[in-house]
């Protein structure tokens, strides 16, 4: 590495650690929605008893399909909503990098 870019690191190192992590997001986005989806209570074998995704589920008792908790638990078991919910951390990741960039100017 230049010794441009250490001393860039070295001054800005909370931006460095956001453009690290926002690069791993944006190569591996499951890196960030599985574990989102862990806590929320989405597992890839249903929605996990005592969650958050439970208590949901109970209350609504039912699920039409294509709505959002129907597009999240696909997510978490791998299915059409994986492409979203990855597309959507993409995202994120590039905005936040962005957002660091600037303020950082």
């Amino acid at each position: 590495m230049s010794e441009a870019i250490i001393a860039w690191i070295a001054e800005h190192p909370y931006q460095t650690f956001f453009h690290v992590v926002n690069g791993v997001v944006l190569l591996t986005p499951a890196a960030a929605t599985v574990p989102i989806f862990a806590t929320l209570g989405l597992s890839a074998g249903g929605p996990v008893g005592g969650s958050a995704a439970a208590a949901i589920m109970s209350y609504f008792s039912f699920v039409p399909a294509g709505g959002i908790y129907a597009m999240a638990q696909s997510a978490a078991m791998g299915g059409y909503g994986a492409s979203i919910a990855a597309g959507a951390a993409q995202a994120g990741a590039v905005v936040s990098s962005a957002a660091a960039y600037l303020m950082g100017r």
